[in-house]
């Protein structure tokens, strides 16, 4: 006798969660779950400044695809953005850990999504066939860099490198400026319900991921200013510190845990201190990145990671942000023309173009006895992303698509 098989899903949470911006700036914020492509939580292009445009012709076309993943300095000023609306500003570095990702547009108007993070791929799957009114479907089998919940992207990058697919797979409709405004105003997390909750986007991740290099982005995820950093290598390290036991045992989302961070402490922070932060980004960090000058970019972000939302965001490592602290300075001492906390962390970065101080600070991480599998060696990532079609190879470095 055949038995029929129910499968129940957890019933969908909301989450209310208390945002303080300042001494007088207290409101609320909600948190829903939803399905990947639930229609009531797609943001339409029109709604955030973009023509709206139809791709009604289909194609079958495949290409893979590959995005750096993104080292996040600072947001310029947590009160600048929220859940529903993105941007804030900010300093990133793409580097050379990747998303790899395997996107083809089908006859069939069925969506098929193998590999990592479906949740997300499949949303955004949709995204693009409810806004374009695409009457295919797509396949798509993506992976991502595996370093999840510690501040090196691994969910914007998961949405970049779909982005980038399926909008190649389309034709391009929309440029990098239209595309990273798309992934910024639908962007998502897994909670740990098997549903989606919306997230925090600056854009940084995509600005990198798309044209890599270093970017200063500001407000609205307008890309400022980028450049190419070469023949720097890049030394990251996910410190063993308290806050990674809720982390890895799921106790909560990433995404809830963020907005607790970010719609308290470090926006009132900001609130105070954003305008000095800003100084320091036009006087200090730009001039210096005009010049390409490596050591007075880790300057002046060096000053960053004590002044508001950064030093929040190092301040939930423990003892008041000391456990990262301590590598960000040590670093320093040993020579490194940079090194930060990426986004809320716990990752630390080291950059530099001198050999003899990389091999100094490894010797340090070894003094240390932090195991292997917590260091990344790698390097910045100038090239962005990288295209494969019927087995040749491009990227977007000279292309006009890129125009912010």
């Amino acid at each position: 006798m055949a038995v029929n098989k129910v499968i129940k899903l957890a019933e969908k949470k909301t989450i209310e969660i208390g945002i303080i911006g300042g001494p007088f700036d207290r409101i609320t914020t909600i948190l829903e779950e939803f399905e990947p492509g639930q229609k009531d939580f797609i943001i339409h292009p029109e709604s955030f400044g973009v023509a709206p445009r139809t791709v009604t012709e289909i194609i079958e076309r495949e290409v893979e695809v590959t995005v750096p993943a993104r080292l996040h300095s600072t947001v310029l000023d947590m009160n600048r953005f929220n859940t529903g609306r993105a941007g804030g500003g900010g300093i990133g570095w793409a580097v050379g850990v990747y998303f790899r990702a395997r996107v083809r547009s089908t006859e069939s108007p069925n969506i098929v999504v193998k590999g990592q993070r479906p949740l997300i791929v499949n949303h955004f799957a949709q995204v693009f066939k409810e806004i374009l009114k695409f009457p295919g479907g797509f396949e798509i089998e993506l992976y991502d860099h595996g370093r999840r919940h510690v501040g090196m992207g691994s969910s914007t990058g998961t949405m970049t490198a779909a982005c980038v697919g399926i909008n190649e797979v389309l034709g391009r409709p929309f440029n990098n400026r239209e595309l990273r405004r798309i992934l910024g105003f639908n962007a998502c997390e897994e909670s740990s319900n098997n549903y989606l909750i919306r997230g925090f986007e600056t854009g940084i991740g995509a600005m990198v991921g798309i044209n890599g290099g270093m970017v200063l982005s500001t407000d609205d995820m307008e890309l400022i200013y980028k450049i190419s950093v070469p023949n720097t290598k890049a030394l990251i390290v996910i410190p063993d510190v308290p806050s990674l036991e809720d982390e890895f045992c799921g106790k909560e989302t990433a995404a809830e845990s963020e907005v607790e961070l970010l719609m308290r402490r470090a926006r009132y922070l900001d609130s105070l201190q954003c305008g000095t932060k800003s100084q320091i980004v036009l006087l200090d960090l730009l001039p210096a990145m005009v010049r390409r000058d490596l050591k007075a970019i880790g300057n002046a972000i060096f000053d960053l990671s004590f002044l508001g939302s950064k030093r929040a965001e190092c301040e939930q490592h423990g003892l008041c942000g000391a456990p990262i602290y301590q590598y960000i300075g040590t670093f320093r001492e040993i020579g490194a023309e940079v090194a930060g906390m990426s986004s809320v962390g716990p990752t630390v970065y080291a950059l530099t173009q001198n050999q003899n101080v990389y091999e100094r600070m490894l010797k340090y991480l070894e003094s240390q006895n932090i195991p292997s599998s917590r260091i990344i060696e790698t390097h910045i990532d100038n090239t962005g992303a990288r295209i494969i079609e019927n087995g040749k190879e491009r990227n977007y470095q000279h292309e006009g698509w890129l125009n912010s």
